[in-house]
């Protein structure tokens, strides 16, 4: 079997379908969504309704868990403690929870935490951050016991993961690590957009990048008047690098006047 996973999209159609594009051109037999669908991008609707429209499998991101917890929706199928916001975070969620359905939000809210199947005798776990929680990560440079504790008793031979907008594959012990890093935007100074393909019947995987037309997405910010300064958001996208500016901060740039 030939797998596609895909990660991170953050509202950013131009770069999803860039990537869907070329996937098909891979013959790939399953795709699968490692979750961040719709939370900082101009288009949290759109992307959400084209993974639900696919029916790709799909597990929950840590901001997905952040637009939910900006919702009345409780009964999320986790047992990770509901997200609760800041009031300065609160205007940025709003902003997306507005341009999505209720068939959105209630899709995010039935996402699972982890992904799970067996093929051509290999097991896969796939998830959006680590097989214990979407908001921690395994790094390539992390230490072997941390790695170690991380994946103790998973049982799978690969363990797919997202999260870090950085893609890597290291094998620890009897298990294959791979991240398929992101989507719609990332946090490795490429600018592309990132998935990989696994064949199962090779043991191979592929770490692939797309070019899409940043400048569609940077108009499609500034068309729906995105809550993100669309100015900033073009340039995190071209350097490949959006810096964590505390939300008490962003409103200096996201609302000048």
């Amino acid at each position: 079997m030939k797998l596609a996973v895909i990660s991170d999209i953050h509202g950013n159609l131009t770069a999803l379908e860039a990537v869907l594009n070329d996937i098909a051109k891979e013959a790939v037999d399953k795709v699968i969504c490692l979750g961040d669908i719709a939370y900082k991008g101009p288009e949290p609707g759109e992307c959400v309704s084209e993974i639900r429209r696919l029916g790709i499998p799909c597990v929950y991101g840590n901001t997905d868990l952040y637009l939910l917890g900006a919702t009345d929706i409780k009964n999320l199928q986790s047992h990770e403690s509901s997200y609760i916001p800041s009031q300065d975070e609160l205007p940025y969620l709003n902003w997306h929870i507005e341009r999505m359905s209720n068939l959105d939000i209630e899709y995010l809210s039935k996402l699972p935490f982890e992904y799970r199947f067996e093929v051509d005798g290999q097991s896969f776990l796939f998830v959006h951050g680590t097989p214990k929680d979407c908001y921690s990560a395994i790094q390539p440079h992390d230490s072997i016991q941390y790695v170690e504790s991380s994946i103790a008793n998973i049982r799978a031979d690969w363990l797919i993961m997202g999260h870090i907008h950085k893609q890597f594959i290291f094998r620890s012990a009897n298990t294959v690590l791979v991240n398929a890093g992101a989507v719609g935007f990332s946090l490795d100074g490429d600018s592309r957009a990132a998935y990989v393909t696994i064949d199962t019947r090779r043991d191979k995987v592929t770490l692939h990048r797309v070019n899409y037309d940043i400048e569609k997405a940077v108009q499609s910010a500034k068309k729906r008047f995105f809550c993100f300064s669309p100015e900033w958001y073009g340039e995190a996208l071209l350097k490949g690098w959006w810096e964590p500016i505390p939300y008490p901060e962003r409103k200096k740039i996201d609302f000048p006047n």
